[in-house]
């Protein structure tokens, strides 16, 4: 018992001997500071204890630390060790706090990842991650941080990335960049494809979009509304409408278009069958519409050849009703392109000349006369 005793005391003291000559106190420090030793005096700076951790030595740790930062870039030491090492100061409350320190380590840490993928170490993308959680994450860190993970990596989400860039105080610099403007859209469409209660889509953009990145793809969006591809003009349509961000000769230009398409039954169907009506109460507005349709190549004129007989022959008749010029127009430039009278460039404007003149053979929807060239022309 007594052997045990005497073991256990010489062990603590032995432990209590080597704890205090490893122990370094504050003058131990400042000789270390004055001599630029770095790394010593990080390794030993939380020697002190917290009661003594006043502003002076507060002072001294953000000076060293940022001094190893400097020394490093300087000299180029770009290991993971030392990655390492100021990864783990950069989580002390003193430095965690210093934004000037936190600009270092951003500047250290990204030199860093590029030469380690550059190495082509396999723990390069989770310390670029481990990293990024743990940083200030400032917009462009993290459009750095992504440039490294297209560059080295197959990683395709960036969003979390992103969202730093989007509604923060850089928005306006980053958000017109073609790649981050596409990534804008991905996440609307990944997360708002399915979603039609406008409330939920509105919360959803004021929450991941500033108003800057906002206006930076409304032109594209607005781009899409009059493309060949039926989903994507619909979902534009819906993002913009539950912003507001239509006027009403592109919102009564989309509305026509939709229905000279391949309409689908539903609620845009019932909007736009309204507005083509209204536009039949109104000259000017419908003016508006007609000038913005007849710059889309080819004329829209899906609907003349739609499977649907009730269907094609409703909104045919709609338009003839509401929106005489447009049928007119349609007629005349078929005529014109088989005449060869004027310039078509891309082609023939109008795809669906033999539908419209069958469906409206025995109705009063397009001119007589037009009829009958169209048909000489044909035989």
């Amino acid at each position: 018992m007594v052997n045990v005793i005497t073991s256990v005391a010489i062990y603590i003291l032995i432990f209590t001997s080597s704890s205090f000559a490893q122990s370094y106190d504050i003058k131990d420090l400042e000789q270390l500071a004055d001599s630029k030793n770095y790394e010593e005096f990080l390794a030993h700076a939380r020697d002190i204890r917290p009661s003594k951790r006043d502003k002076y030595w507060k002072d001294l740790v953000q000076s060293m630390a940022i001094g190893q930062v400097d020394f490093l870039i300087d000299k180029k030491i770009y290991n993971k060790s030392q990655f390492e090492l100021i990864e783990k100061i950069s989580l002390w409350p003193t430095l965690n706090s210093d934004s000037f320190f936190q600009v270092k380590r951003n500047n250290y840490a990204q030199k860093y990842l590029k030469s380690c993928f550059e190495k082509a170490a396999k723990y390069c993308k989770s310390q670029l991650f481990s990293f990024w959680h743990s940083s200030n994450q400032r917009p462009e860190l993290a459009m750095s941080l992504v440039e490294y993970l297209k560059l080295y990596t197959d990683h395709k989400d960036f969003w979390g990335f992103y969202e730093k860039v989007t509604r923060s105080d850089l928005q306006e610099y980053y958000c017109s960049k073609p790649h981050l403007k596409k990534a804008v859209f991905s996440h609307l469409k990944n997360n708002l494809m399915e979603i039609e209660d406008k409330k939920v889509i509105n919360r959803f953009i004021k929450a991941n979009i500033g108003a800057t990145c906002w206006f930076s793809i409304v032109d594209d969006l607005k781009g899409l509304l009059f493309t060949n591809a039926p989903i994507m003009r619909e979902f534009a349509y819906k993002i913009l409408d539950t912003q507001d961000a239509l006027s009403q000769v592109e919102r009564d230009s989309f509305h026509t278009f939709y229905l000279l398409d391949n309409p689908v039954n539903g609620d845009l169907f019932n909007r736009a069958w309204a507005t083509v009506e209204t536009l039949g109460q109104n000259y000017g507005r419908r003016m508006n519409v007609y000038k913005y349709l007849l710059t889309l190549d080819p004329l829209p004129g899906n609907i003349f050849a739609h499977r649907v007989g009730l269907k094609r022959e409703a909104v045919a008749g709609l338009f003839h009703s509401n929106f005489p010029e447009y049928i007119d127009h349609y007629a005349r430039t078929c005529v014109n392109f088989y005449k060869g009278i004027g310039n078509y460039p891309t082609g023939i404007p109008t795809l669906h000349c033999n539908d419209l003149f069958k469906i409206t053979k025995d109705r009063p929807w397009v001119n007589q006369t037009l009829k009958i060239q169209f048909s000489s022309i044909k035989k």
